[in-house]
């Protein structure tokens, strides 16, 4: 946990430094060299590391960021709220509430497009290894600066992409590929078909898929027919469902076999 807790205070001191001007920066630079402390001997060693020490400071307090212990003590109540669908704007009935439970600590999981935004803080908050994939950074630095707020950082990777043009190269190999259908029927036939296969290749066997509608209900149905290998798998219970939630989507699941030359789509 301490640990946790030092990838936090890293990530709030960076992104408040990344969300102020230079010259804001500069002032605060300018603060820690007037105000040295009460040692007079620090005048003389107050290198550019030791500047650098004193502005972070000066944020950790600008910030309001609690000490190890208060943190510590909140934690167990905090990641019980973080657990909670409600607490990201999911319905209970969500495809990826009812999923989310089904996660391991440490399980490799993919999240994709900014219509599954929310499933990336839910699984993440269940101590999945989360990547998030979008093609607008300011969507990508929107969720990295969520997930440093809520002490989450540790489970979590941010990345912009290029969606059916270029996509990184991901070691791990998923067991849950999470994917907004609004991002996908934004692309064209080529780029989605590119990205899918892209997907499915990163997917470990037996891996599933959960395509989500988005905001605007975009749902799957219209992309079903690139999983034609793939079993689809019977959606877990929904509980209560509220009125007006657009359909939950669609589970596909990786067969255990799998062909081991890779298609070239981009031929």
């Amino acid at each position: 946990m301490r640990e946790q807790y030092d990838l936090y205070i890293f990530d709030r001191i960076e992104h408040y430094k990344n969300s102020i001007s230079r010259d804001e920066l500069m002032r605060l630079a300018d603060e820690a060299m007037s105000d040295p402390g009460d040692d007079s001997e620090n005048q003389y060693l107050l290198t550019e590391l030791l500047v650098a020490a004193v502005v972070d400071d000066l944020i950790k307090r600008r910030l309001g960021i609690p000490r190890f212990e208060s943190w510590r003590k909140s934690y167990p109540k905090r990641r019980a709220s973080q657990r909670e669908p409600a607490k990201w704007g999911l319905d209970p009935s969500h495809l990826v509430s009812g999923l989310s439970p089904r996660v391991e600590a440490g399980d490799a999981v993919l999240v994709v497009g900014s219509g599954a935004e929310s499933c990336a803080y839910l699984l993440a908050a269940h101590d999945a290894e989360v990547t998030f994939l979008d093609h607008d950074i300011n969507v990508v630095n929107r969720a990295e600066n969520r997930i440093s707020v809520e002490s989450l950082s540790s489970t979590f990777e941010g990345m912009y992409v290029q969606f059916g043009e270029w996509v990184p190269v991901l070691s791990a190999e998923f067991v849950l590929v999470v994917i907004d259908a609004g991002t996908l029927a934004g692309l064209t036939p080529g780029q989605r078909r590119v990205l899918l296969t892209e997907l499915q290749h990163f997917t470990a066997p037996g891996g599933l898929h959960a395509l989500v509608p988005d905001a605007l209900g975009t749902g799957p149905e219209g992309f079903a027919g690139h999983y034609a290998a793939w079993e689809r798998e019977t959606l877990p219970s929904p509980g209560r469902r509220l009125r007006g939630v657009p359909a939950r989507g669609a589970l596909f699941v990786k067969p255990a076999v799998v062909d081991a030359q890779r298609r070239d789509v981009r031929a």
